[in-house]
C-alpha cells in the first residue's frame, strides 16, 4: 500500500517540498551579504534610542552584522530563506553572552534593512532582550572625511 502511496503525490509537490528544503539550507559566513563601498545613509529605530540617521562611509571590509570578525564572537547559523537572510550571531565575554538574530533584506548595492534581536545572559543594566532596526540607503561613491 505504500507503494501506491508514494505514485499518488503529484511530482510537482515532491519539487515545491525539494525547493523547501534547499531554502532553509545552510549558507556559509563567507556568504554574508557585502554592501557596495560608499557613502550610506543608515537609518537605525530602537525602543532605547528611538530613531537616529546618520551618514557613514563603508569599505568592502566592514560587515553587516556587527561582532563578525571579532576575537569572541562566532557565527552559530546561517539560513538562507527565500530572498532573506537569517544570521545568528554569538558573543561571549567574562560578563556573560550576547545572542543576536538578525533577518537581512534588500540588494546591498542601492538598499538594505537589517532586523535584529539581541538577547543578554545574563541581563544588561536590567535589560534581558532588545530589538533594532537598520535601514541603509546608498548614496554615492564619495566618502566624506
Amino acid at each position: 500500500m505504500k507503494p501506491r502511496l508514494l505514485r499518488a503525490i503529484p511530482l510537482a509537490l515532491i519539487g515545491a517540498a525539494i525547493t523547501a528544503i534547499e531554502a532553509t539550507a545552510p549558507a556559509c559566513a563567507d556568504e554574508l551579504p557585502v554592501r557596495r563601498p560608499g557613502l550610506w545613509r543608515l537609518t537605525t529605530v530602537a525602543e532605547s534610542i528611538g530613531m537616529k540617521t546618520f551618514e557613514t562611509c563603508i569599505t568592502p571590509a566592514d560587515s553587516i552584522i556587527t561582532g563578525v570578525g571579532q576575537k569572541n564572537c562566532s557565527i552559530s547559523k546561517v539560513l538562507r530563506l527565500g530572498g532573506e537572510l537569517y544570521v545568528d550571531l554569538e558573543c561571549k565575554a567574562d560578563a556573560g553572552s550576547q545572542k543576536t538574530s538578525t533577518v537581512l533584506t534588500g540588494d546591498f548595492a542601492t538598499w538594505y534593512r537589517a532586523m535584529s534581536k539581541m538577547t543578554f545572559d545574563p541581563p544588561q543594566q536590567g535589560i534581558s532582550h532588545m530589538g533594532v532596526t537598520v535601514d541603509g540607503k546608498y548614496l554615492g561613491p564619495k566618502c566624506t572625511p
